[in-house]
C-alpha cells in the first residue's frame, strides 16, 4: 500500500472516531447569539435590537476578520444573494426558518477561513447552474444547513476550492447536484443528507483526497456517486446509497472502506453468512473495476432516530409525530395502512410520505383524514423511520372510537 495512502486511512479512521464519539447533527433547534471574544464583534440582522442591521449583505460588509454576524429568523426570508469577502463566522437563528431565498447564488465565498451554519436556503436560482453556496476559497465550514426546494442549483459547489468542510447539511428537492467538487483536493464531506436532486447526489471532478464518510445519497436523478476525470486517493465510507439510478460511478478507482467497513448499497444482493453485518462478497463499482470489499447489509446510522407517534380518533383521523431525541433528524420516510371494517371514505388504505425536517422537540401533524367515514373494527398503522405505532378502533360512521394503542420502536 502507498505510503500516502497509508496516512490518508488513519486521517480517515480518526475523523470517523471523532464523528460518532458525538452526534453528527446539531443538538438544539436555536441558536445563541455568540458571545464577543478579543477584538471580534458580533453584528446582528433581524431582530428588534438597536443598530441591527435589515439585510445580511450590509452586516457582512460592515464586518471585520473573525467577527460574527448573527441573523435572526423573525424577519425572514431575506431576499438576497449573499457576496462574502472577509473571513466570518455567519450564523443563523434557525435552520428551518432563518431564510435565504430568491437570486442566484444564495451565499458565494471568496476568501478563506469562513463559517456559515444555521440557514434554510430556498426558491433559489436565477439562471442554470446557481448555487446555493459557491465557494472559491479554501479553509472553509458549511454545516448544519437545510438547503431544499430549489430551482436550477447546485446545492453546494466547491469550485476549485480546496481544504473544506461540507457537513450536516440537509440538501434535497433541488433541480441540479447535491454536492459538486470540481479541480480540488482535501475536502471532507461528512453526515449530509441528499434527497431527490435531479442531478448526481454527489459529483466529483478532478478532485483529490477527498473524505466522503457518513452521508446518505437517495433517488438522485443520476448516479449517488459520480467520480469523473482525474479522482484520485479519494476514500468513501460508512455512507448509505439508496435507490439511485446508478448507486456509483468511479472512472478511475478510489478506495470504497476504512479496511474494515464499506458503505451501505441497496442493490447489493450478496449474502451475510456469518451474521457480521458485512457483506460476504464485495460489491463491485462500475467505472473503473474499484470494488468496496466490505459493503453493509443495513443502512448506517450514526445516531438513532428517536420519534414518538401519536394518533387520535374521534371525528377525524389525526397522526403526529415528534422528535424526541436530541438531535434534528433529517428527512424521515413515513408509510400508514388502514385495515379492516367497511371504509367508504378515503378509498385509499395506504398513505405515504416523508419529512423533510424536524427539529430536536419539535412535533408535526403527518395526517389527518377528515371525514373518516365507515362502519367496524378498523385498525391504524403508522411508521416513521424505525418507529411504529398502531391504533384499533370502532367506527360508527363518522365517528372513531379508540380501543387500543401499541407503539414498536
Amino acid at each position: 500500500m502507498k505510503p500516502g495512502l497509508i496516512v490518508k486511512l488513519v486521517v480517515s479512521g480518526i475523523v470517523f472516531l471523532f464523528l460518532t464519539g458525538s452526534s453528527f447533527c446539531v443538538s438544539a433547534q436555536l441558536v445563541e447569539p455568540p458571545m464577543s471574544m478579543n477584538n471580534a464583534q458580533t453584528l446582528y440582522v433581524g431582530g428588534s435590537g438597536l443598530g441591527n442591521f435589515t439585510k445580511i449583505q450590509d452586516a457582512v460588509d460592515n464586518a471585520s476578520d473573525d467577527d460574527t454576524v448573527f441573523v435572526y429568523d423573525d424577519s425572514a426570508p431575506y431576499y438576497e444573494s449573499v457576496i462574502i469577502n472577509v473571513s466570518i463566522h455567519l450564523l443563523g437563528e434557525n435552520r428551518n426558518t432563518t431564510s435565504i431565498e430568491g437570486g442566484n447564488h444564495a451565499v458565494s465565498i471568496y476568501v478563506n477561513g469562513v463559517t456559515v451554519s444555521g440557514f434554510r436556503i430556498s426558491n433559489v436560482g436565477d439562471f442554470w447552474n446557481c448555487c446555493g453556496f459557491y465557494v472559491i476559497s479554501q479553509g472553509n465550514n458549511i454545516s448544519n444547513n437545510n438547503i431544499v426546494n430549489n430551482l436550477r442549483m447546485n446545492g453546494i459547489y466547491l469550485d476549485g476550492a480546496s481544504y473544506n468542510t461540507v457537513s450536516g447539511n440537509l440538501i434535497e428537492n433541488n433541480k441540479f447536484h447535491g454536492i459538486r467538487v470540481e479541480y480540488a483536493t482535501h475536502n471532507m464531506i461528512l453526515n449530509n443528507v441528499m434527497v431527490n436532486n435531479r442531478g448526481y447526489g454527489i459529483y466529483l471532478f478532478e478532485a483529490q483526497d477527498t473524505i466522503v464518510v457518513g452521508n446518505t445519497v437517495k433517488q438522485s436523478f443520476f448516479d449517488g456517486l459520480m467520480l469523473g476525470g482525474y479522482c484520485v486517493n479519494n476514500i468513501i465510507h460508512h455512507n448509505n446509497f439508496i435507490d439511485n439510478p446508478g448507486n456509483a460511478y468511479d472512472a478511475t478507482g478510489n478506495l470504497w472502506d476504512d479496511g474494515a467497513v464499506g458503505n451501505y448499497w441497496s442493490d447489493y444482493a450478496g449474502s451475510d453468512s456469518n451474521g457480521d453485518g458485512i457483506g460476504d462478497t464485495p460489491y463491485m463499482i462500475p467505472g473503473n473495476m474499484s470494488q468496496d470489499r466490505f459493503p453493509l447489509m443495513v443502512p448506517f446510522e450514526s445516531h438513532s432516530v428517536d420519534v414518538a407517534i401519536t394518533i387520535s380518533g374521534g371525528v377525524s383521523l389525526t397522526v403526529f409525530v415528534r422528535n424526541q431525541g436530541t438531535g434534528d433528524v433529517l428527512h424521515l420516510d413515513w408509510e400508514s395502512h388502514l385495515t379492516g371494517g367497511f371504509l367508504l371514505r378515503p378509498s385509499e388504505r395506504m398513505f405515504q410520505g416523508s419529512i423533510m425536517y424536524l427539529g430536536s422537540g419539535e412535533e408535526l401533524m403527518l395526517q389527518q383524514i377528515t371525514p373518516l367515514i365507515g362502519v367496524g373494527i378498523i385498525e391504524v398503522s403508522v411508521t416513521a423511520g424505525n418507529t411504529t405505532q398502531s391504533l384499533r378502533g370502532l367506527l360508527l360512521f363518522f365517528l372513531l372510537l379508540p380501543l387500543s394503542g401499541e407503539e414498536v420502536i
